[in-house]
């Protein structure tokens, strides 16, 4: 009998160590836009993906100031690894796609630095 109830107390707490584990949280996502020039990106499109899932998209667009240096972006997902494409839309120019991985983890701002091309 206590066997019995000492082993339900494991796989009941191994459970709501799992549950906890795999509940979404407000991650941060950095995007470091700093090698671009000031009033070069007029739109940027942000989807993050795992395993071709959409877990969020952002879409801004900027005033003739353009896209502030580092963008800063909250995710409602589980830790883990995620594919994040970016669209940089510049004033005047072709817009560009760069594809990127991370890791999201709670204890740190994941960063990525699309290299934006000319």
């Amino acid at each position: 009998m206590i066997k019995r109830a000492v082993f339900l107390a494991l796989l009941a707490g191994a459970l709501i160590f799992w549950v906890q584990r795999r509940q979404p949280r407000d991650l941060a996502l950095e995007i470091d836009l700093t090698s671009v020039l000031p009033g070069e990106i007029a739109e940027i499109d942000v989807v993050v993906r795992r395993d071709g899932h959409a877990l969020a998209r952002h879409d801004v667009r900027y005033g003739a100031s353009g896209a502030p240096g580092l963008l800063e972006l909250n995710v409602k997902a589980a830790p883990g690894p995620v594919e994040v494409e970016t669209t940089l839309v510049y004033s005047g120019k072709p817009a560009r796609r760069v594809i990127s991985q991370t890791e999201l983890a709670e204890d740190r701002p994941s960063r990525i630095t699309p290299q934006a091309g000319r």
